[in-house]
């Protein structure tokens, strides 16, 4: 019995351990959008979430284009730049986040050595198009 008492204590004690071995790492907190406009309260009525994998070539660019809702880009790989109608620009790399302009036309493009990849979070009204390209 002895044995199984010292063998089920040291399950116990490898099992706490792996639970504490998680880390945490906040990527971004804020309150407003790259080019410092203020978050308004949000009132979503039919909230909807969309998660997209974005991949963009060596010097590819997007098209011009705008978001209508919140939307938090992750540079999971390579650099993108973004680039405003204003000549506003930012550079985000790899494990960087982006929280993106709302209502204001702009594209990304990359500029860095090899592709990007981005995981793009959406949060907004549901049937709000997730972006708007410019005629």
């Amino acid at each position: 019995m002895k044995i199984k008492g010292i063998i089920l204590g040291l399950v116990l004690l490898l099992v706490s351990n792996i639970a504490y071995s998680a880390q945490k790492e906040v990527l971004l907190k804020t309150t407003s959008t790259w080019d410092n406009v203020e978050y308004h309260k949000l009132k979503i009525k039919n909230p909807e979430v969309t998660v997209l994998k974005i991949n963009i070539d060596v010097n590819e660019s997007l098209k011009m284009h705008k978001h209508d809702l919140v939307n938090i880009a992750y540079v999971n790989k390579g650099e993108l730049t973004v680039y405003t109608e204003k000549n506003e620009e930012i550079t985000v790399k790899e494990g960087e986040c982006l929280p993106e302009i709302i209502g204001k036309y702009h594209y990304g493009k990359n500029t860095g050595n090899e592709p990007v990849e981005l995981i793009v979070f959406y949060i907004g009204e549901k049937g709000t198009p997730l972006s708007v390209d410019k005629k």
